[in-house]
């Protein structure tokens, strides 16, 4: 192949693509860029030459990645209506080519992914609705030649105005980059602030971002502006990066990418919900540091993280991690498989998705949309021979009660459930036809947990709202109450003024011992369960969260938000 006419970004767009579809590895890459100098060819024109890749291959990844139609554009015949509402050296200069129009639909052939971020533009120039083709380099090439082959005269006759023309190039151009920056800047700066979501949405007359930090949405001022004013090419940028479909506008799409930045690597989970004014993007930040934590890191007191140990290296038995969404309960059950992880066991994973990869672990993707269901998954894993498996969450009866007889069966099983504390999770099993002997005998411990912001050591003062009819009204003694000392964040650079830095679990851990089996084989109600496990040494999360208290380490507030609503 001869020179492809692409300019650089279009040609680094497209071999970025080819790397991120592994179809040119690291090495072949780098045999690129020393060959490109040597034989004096761009470093695309460069893997044509050593045969790493050929159109026809780029035409297809463009297409399957972008959810592209292929058009030949050989057949297709030039329409001259076309000329009239697109200046030729605009198509020139981008490389796309508006091939057909009709209905206010203005159909256009791209060869790179690059040209996507210019739709907005062309929207704007045409009045028209762009429907994206892919289309091979020669193929565009080809129709730029015929396109352009009588208006030699018009465009000389309109060489004056060559320079704004170059101005308006550059200008659109700009356009494209700024809203990569925008959203490499802001992706980057989420993660430098520990987020967890980064929010993108759009109103009427507004945009703006939000971030999720220590729990907390928190607006991100400084991106409105741009936003607002790009929102569409922002949308479908990230539609770009998650391997979605830039032309889909009508139904909710779910997406997946990596994001590299200067210190670590983070994958995202992407989810695009249309709205009434516009799509609204919320982005899942999956560090992947976060999936190699050590149980002992995880703020367990001595006691209770024996009790853990001794119930997650038992040969068998089922262990429930529960609370709300954002708990935390994903860190401390890869933090689990983490400590129990050996070559000697077969560890099998259903989740939905599979948020950080482990080594030795056979993790499975659920897709309920195709059937394959946490209970399908529990029914195939019992043939792969495992010793332990983590089912992502117990949502039936079903898949409960295949869980825990795998549990009675030699299996040691692990898994999750939606319920405000430990004690009540055996009430839910119960309330979900589960009969009581499977899990008195099945279960062996249940953990539930919070997260809770720290108040931030730099700027801690005493808080002289909180009085001891307070305390006592949530469950402290008299004379603790009397004499405690409960302090708040004042706010200060270090916590961004908001009085909080980091976050701490707050848990209980209900261990299932001969008496409390003995009361669910009874049919004893919630208050009796939990009258049992407090006489057998039971601490709640509240009791938890008093010791916090009156060490400063948590507020009266966040108490309250946390604890109290449970």
């Amino acid at each position: 192949m001869g020179k492809t006419k692409l300019d650089p970004a279009s040609e680094q767009n497209i071999l970025n693509m080819l790397m991120e579809s592994s179809t040119i590895s690291t090495e072949q890459m780098t045999k690129i860029n020393n060959t490109s100098a040597e034989i004096g060819k761009t470093k695309l024109e460069t893997a044509f030459e050593l045969n790493f890749v050929d159109e026809d291959k780029i035409l297809k990844i463009l297409s399957a990645n972008y959810s592209l139609p292929i058009v030949d554009l050989k057949k297709t015949v030039i329409d001259p209506k076309i000329k009239k509402i697109i200046d030729i050296r605009y198509i020139q200069d981008n490389l796309l080519i508006p091939f057909e129009m009709g209905n206010g639909i203005l159909k256009i052939a791209i060869a790179d992914a690059s040209k996507l971020s210019l739709m907005k533009n062309l929207k704007t120039m045409t009045k028209m609705e762009p429907e994206l083709y892919a289309a091979s380099i020669s193929n565009i090439n080809s129709f730029i030649e015929r396109f352009t082959k009588n208006e030699t005269k018009k465009i000389s006759d309109a060489n004056i105005k060559v320079e704004n023309n170059q101005k308006n190039k550059d200008e659109l151009i700009e356009v494209g980059s700024e809203v990569i920056v925008f959203g490499n800047k802001l992706i980057t700066e989420a993660i430098n602030l520990g987020a967890s979501d980064i929010h993108i949405e759009s109103f009427r007359d507004s945009a703006q971002v939000r971030i999720r930090i220590d729990g907390i949405l928190k607006i991100m001022d400084k991106y409105t502006k741009f936003l607002f004013e790009n929102y569409n090419a922002v949308v479908a940028r990230i539609k770009i990066i998650s391997k979605l479909d830039i032309a889909e506008r009508r139904v909710p799409q779910d997406g997946a990418s990596t994001f590299k930045s200067d210190t670590k690597e983070i994958d995202l989970r992407v989810s695009i919900l249309p709205t009434k004014n516009n799509e609204r993007i919320v982005m899942r930040i999956l560090n992947k540091d976060a999936g190699d934590k050590a149980l002992s890191t995880l703020g367990f007191e001595e006691k209770d993280l024996e009790k853990l140990v001794r119930a997650i290296t038992s040969p068998q038995g089922m262990v429930l991690v529960t609370g709300p969404t954002g708990s935390g309960k994903t860190t401390t059950l890869y933090s689990i498989l983490k400590h129990i992880n050996k070559p000697g066991l077969n560890i099998l994973t259903a989740e939905d998705p599979v948020e950080y990869e482990m080594e030795g672990i056979g993790q499975v993707q659920i897709k309920e949309s195709i059937g394959y269901t946490f209970e399908e998954a529990l029914r195939s894993f019992l043939r792969q021979d495992p010793e332990v498996i983590l089912v992502g969450e117990i949502r039936d009866k079903e898949t409960v009660d295949i869980a825990l007889k795998a549990a009675l069966t030699g299996h040691l099983v692990f898994s999750t459930l939606h319920t405000n504390d430990a004690p009540s999770s055996i009430t839910r099993l119960l309330n979900m036809g589960t009969p009581n002997y499977l899990i008195s005998a099945a279960l062996t411990l249940i953990m539930a947990q919070r997260l809770a912001r720290k108040t931030c050591l730099d700027c801690r003062i005493i808080d002289k709202n909180i009085t001891p009819k307070l305390l006592n009204s949530i469950g402290f003694l008299p004379e603790q109450s009397a004499r405690a000392k409960i302090y708040k964040g004042n706010g200060c650079e270090t916590c961004s003024g908001s009085g909080y830095k980091g976050r701490m679990g707050i848990y209980e851990i209900l261990e299932i011992e001969n008496e409390l089996k003995a009361g669910i084989l009874s049919n004893l109600q919630q208050n009796e369960l939990n009258a049992i496990a407090k006489k057998n040494g039971f601490r709640t999360m509240q009791d938890m969260g008093h010791e916090l208290m009156l060490s400063s380490d948590l507020s009266f507030a966040e108490y309250e938000r946390v604890l109290q609503s449970k």
